[in-house]
């Protein structure tokens, strides 16, 4: 019994370490490969199957107690990342507490002045905002999105609404996300903004990246469906890490 159990508590961290570096990591495992139904269940197999180990290796230490001993060791430490997997799973998604702020009592008296100013351009209100946290503001809405923390706009969505002055952006600090897909934009040259993180121009008319000269610090740009014919201007990007460029008529 006990030498099954070692047998199976091996089997299932092999399986785990592998998910864990090279199935995750690696696009080519076959854990890419299987379809997202089917990871819990097989993460609540693994946990099952330690349990199991550990209760075969109870049964058969009589017998065999060293053996029984490394199979113990082996469930005890892949019961101790299953917990941290489930923990960190069940975490997902979940601001701290403090974290973000959910209403405009907390934002500082010019920010709001900013985003008011902002919102009555592209023909909304403060009633139309969406208080979200990063990982959400993508979200599709037909009203607009905005990241609040410790009192400062971190983050702003305002996908499908017109949008004609970029100035305003500028004078908000703290901003790093900025989502103005399809907003009609064709020049981003009033666009200043050191702190600029993440910035999505998807589905607009922008003809050449050198009007984004005032956003030096961009890691993360999205412009596809535009109307760039090159991509000069790029190289101002001197930190970028990822970029979509698709959809537009490039040599």
């Amino acid at each position: 019994m006990a030498i099954r159990s070692l047998l199976l508590s091996l089997a299932v961290s092999v399986l785990l370490g592998y998910s864990f570096t090279v199935g995750l990591t690696n696009s080519h495992s076959f854990l890419k490969k299987l379809p997202d139904a089917l990871s819990l269940p097989l993460f609540l197999g693994c946990g099952f199957l330690y349990v199991l180990a550990a209760w075969w290796a109870l049964k058969g230490f009589s017998d065999h107690k060293f053996t029984a001993l490394v199979s113990l060791g082996f469930c005890a430490l892949g019961l101790g990342v299953y917990a941290v997997g489930f923990s960190m799973e069940a975490g997902r998604g979940k601001a701290a507490a403090g974290q973000y702020d959910y209403d405009f009592s907390s934002l500082e008296p010019t920010e709001k002045v900013v985003v008011a100013q902002i919102a009555h351009a592209a023909g909304l209100g403060f009633q139309d905002a969406v208080f979200t946290e990063h990982w959400h503001l993508a979200d599709s809405t037909s009203s607009f999105r905005i990241c609040v923390q410790k009192g400062h706009v971190t983050a702003l969505n305002l996908s499908n609404h017109p949008i004609r002055n970029l100035t305003f952006f500028s004078q908000l600090p703290n901003l790093s996300d900025l989502l103005l897909k399809n907003c009609g934009l064709s020049d981003l040259s009033d666009l200043k903004s050191a702190k600029l993180d993440r910035l999505d121009v998807s589905d607009n008319q922008i003809a050449d990246l050198r009007t984004l000269r005032g956003c030096p610090n961009v890691r993360w740009l999205f412009a596809s469906n535009n109307h760039l014919k090159s991509t000069e201007g790029l190289e101002q990007f001197s930190q970028l890490i990822s970029k979509d460029l698709t959809g537009n008529p490039l040599p």
